[in-house]
């Protein structure tokens, strides 16, 4: 029977923050506007306004700085130009192609300006504030006056950009608490995939202080490939609880290998009844996947797909070490894999391994990881615990009765919903953090 909390439909999605403080931008560029007397021109506010207004606050005062560089430089040499050409060169307005062939030269003067400067980030605002003013205002009555309002203006959209991206509710901030989630089913959407709001709102959340990590069955090649543009400074749990990994350092913190002993049996099991696998062992703080052959199609596509990655190292090996063997992979077909786990648990010492059987992402294929008996996800929480010096956690996931907070349905963005709310709830105790700085 179809649970119905799982079936997706097609949406519109829910305007984010970012629409939210835009449409606010605006109508303050346009009250300043009118506070002024009407002076100077709002657009050049609203412009920069929009531009400086990012997701993410660092990523704000980057554009900030360069709108406000290249205003500066842009603006310098246009009242330069104004006042060549009016001031030095004609008496009034020059004829249309000295002034156009004068524009062209002192483009490449602005632009060669910011790389003198070391400012080649603000080069095409240099360039459109230079010709904004050269171009267009070079018959006002007051040339120099526009000049003066265009940085004005501008300054005024970015001060109010800073403003607004930085006012938030009051909010309270649980920095104590360790945020644990899965990956498939939980924080991915049905098509694998992390929504751009997730995206935004987890960078975010991270970038304030949340504690949050991921725990999941995977390798931490593949997080890198499933999570990418997710800024995780905090160590995750990968290969089901074998291995602790910090991706910033590309480092392994904890490994759980099979001794040599049951890694040598699992191997002898393994030949005496012909099966294709993968061993993973962390190496060096390497990861490697050794194979003897691919033994069928379902091994051929995983390891097509997969041995392009900079973080996985494939070797092909007539004989596998027995040393730091984190996991054996058995891939095969659907109908074979039955009969391989039949097999495994009819074996008198298969209490001695934990067994997780898994889809694959090829029709028609599965796989059976097997791991050492100690090997789970709770007891590399632990670990990590102790290595945060931390106490508190929530674990989020798809199975109702496993996690603290159980996620029914990942298209719906829960999981970074349930941070926020946990995380950072709305309180008059948390004035302090109304202007994000």
């Amino acid at each position: 029977m179809i649970d119905p909390s799982h079936l997706t439909h097609r949406h519109l999605p829910i305007p984010g923050q970012r629409i939210f403080r835009s449409m606010v931008a605006v109508w303050l560029c346009f009250a300043v506007y009118f506070l002024r007397g009407q002076s100077g021109i709002p657009f050049y506010s609203v412009i920069a306004a929009l531009q400086c207004l990012q997701p993410y606050t660092k990523e704000m005062g980057k554009v900030a700085r360069k709108r406000l560089v290249g205003t500066l430089i842009g603006a310098f040499w246009g009242l330069l130009t104004l006042l060549l050409e009016l001031g030095l060169l004609y008496d009034g307005i020059p004829d249309e192609w000295s002034h156009f062939l004068l524009l062209g030269l002192f483009t490449g003067i602005v632009l060669y300006s910011t790389v003198l400067l070391k400012a080649t980030e603000a080069s095409y605002f240099s360039a459109v504030v230079f010709l904004s003013i050269a171009v267009n205002h070079i018959g006002d009555a007051n040339p120099y006056l526009f000049a003066f309002n265009r940085m004005l203006d501008t300054l005024i959209g970015v001060l109010i950009a800073e403003i607004v991206n930085r006012l938030h509710l009051p909010r309270l901030r649980n920095t104590d608490t360790l945020f644990v989630s899965g990956i498939g089913d939980t924080i991915l959407g049905s098509d694998r995939k992390l929504s751009p709001y997730s995206k935004v709102e987890l960078n975010r959340l991270i970038e304030d202080g949340a504690r949050f990590t991921v725990s999941t069955s995977e390798t931490q090649a593949t997080v890198r490939e499933l999570l990418a543009g997710v800024k995780l400074p905090y160590p995750i749990i990968t290969m089901n609880g074998a291995a602790l990994y910090k991706l910033d350092t590309m480092e392994y913190l904890r490994t759980v290998p099979m001794q040599p002993e049951k890694t040598a049996r699992l191997l002898a099991w393994a030949e005496e009844i012909g099966l294709g696998y993968f061993s993973n062992s962390v190496e060096q703080n390497l990861l490697v996947v050794r194979y003897k052959a691919l033994a069928n199609e379902g091994m051929a596509q995983i390891f097509s797909k997969k041995r392009s990655s900079p973080y996985r190292n494939y070797v092909q090996s007539k004989t596998d070490p027995n040393d730091d063997v984190l996991y054996l992979f058995v891939v095969d077909t659907e109908d074979k894999i039955e009969q391989i786990l039949f097999d495994l648990h009819c074996r008198p010492w298969a209490e001695e391994y934990r067994i997780v059987a898994e889809k694959t992402e090829f029709p028609g294929y599965a796989g059976i990881k097997i791991y050492d008996a100690a090997v789970s996800k709770d007891a590399m929480l632990e670990e990590l615990k102790q290595i945060m010096g931390i106490e508190k956690t929530v674990t989020m996931g798809s199975i109702e009765g496993r996690y603290d907070v159980y996620i029914p349905n990942a298209d719906r963005d829960l999981v970074v919903k349930e941070l926020k709310k946990r995380f950072e709830p709305v309180s008059i105790r948390g004035w302090r953090n109304i202007f994000r700085l």
